[in-house]
């Protein structure tokens, strides 16, 4: 995990520089088992033992507390929201320190 920290801030881009878990790669997570990423934004070459994994830009929900997040996702968010899942992986951000919120969960989403 410090390898990506310290990979995170080569060239930032900006204040935000995060760490990212990726949930998968389908938007909706069905089985008890499932690949999870950690990464971040990168713009180098990939160091030995790691892989790239590129999400193109997509519209995204996003919702705080990413602990919490994921039960009002499918009991509160979406069935009053109008949208749906796309077909992106979700994405769990984790803020660098000192930001209000510790944690957010990305959804990618269209419209119904």
């Amino acid at each position: 995990m410090r390898k990506l920290i310290d990979m995170a801030w080569v060239n930032p881009k900006c204040k935000l520089e995060s760490l990212v878990g990726v949930c998968g790669k389908e938007p909706a997570i069905m089985d008890d088992e499932f690949d999870y990423f950690m990464g971040v934004r990168y713009d180098h070459e990939v160091p030995d033992g790691m892989e790239e994994l590129i999400i193109p830009p997509y519209t995204y929900a996003v919702l705080p507390d990413a602990v919490d997040a994921w039960k009002r996702l499918y009991s509160e968010w979406l069935p009053a929201s109008g949208y749906e899942l796309a077909d992106q992986p979700c994405i769990e951000h984790f803020l660098a320190p000192g930001n209000k919120i510790g944690h957010e969960l990305w959804v990618p989403i269209v419209e119904k």
